[in-house]
């Protein structure tokens, strides 16, 4: 199941402020869960996929402390998420990887959200983003998925 969401650079103020609507990344990330839950109910997404220019500016726009080097996104492994490269990979690199964003309206117990996982994919477009969700396991065992596998977001 994905969502496709449509990420242009002239759709956002350099701080992340969508020119259409008014709203921060912030809002806007939770309006594009809401969209996927609403779609793949019962299921929340928890992969946010894009180009490596598109989580670029993605990481402008979450604007995280300045002075440190944040890179949004782990790299795609033979097509794969594979974290344990993707934490060796940082050793040495001169960036500090931010491997997840917790989601806006999927919370654990203490109200912090679930992790949404960012990774980077080269062969998609640098304009949109690609909102998934990505069994772990068999958790999807007996949970009816709905067929759609492609939705375009408008918003």
């Amino acid at each position: 199941m994905e969502l496709i969401i449509p990420f242009r650079k002239t759709d956002f103020s350099a701080n992340g402020i969508h020119h259409k609507s008014g709203k921060n990344i912030f809002e806007i990330q939770e309006q594009w869960e809401e969209s996927f839950r609403e779609k793949f109910n019962p299921l929340y997404a928890n992969v946010l996929e894009g180009h490596p220019l598109a989580m670029k500016r993605l990481t402008d726009y979450y604007d995280f402390d300045r002075s440190k080097n944040y890179d949004f996104g782990m790299e795609l492994i033979d097509g794969e998420i594979d974290i344990d490269t993707n934490l060796e990979i940082e050793e040495y690199s001169e960036n500090e990887t931010v491997y997840a964003i917790g989601s806006r309206i999927l919370l654990d117990d203490e109200g912090d959200g679930q992790p949404i996982f960012l990774v980077k994919n080269d062969k998609i477009s640098d304009d949109i983003l690609v909102l998934k969700y990505v069994p772990d396991d068999d958790d999807t065992e007996g949970v009816e998925v709905p067929v759609d596998e492609y939705i375009r977001v408008n918003k």
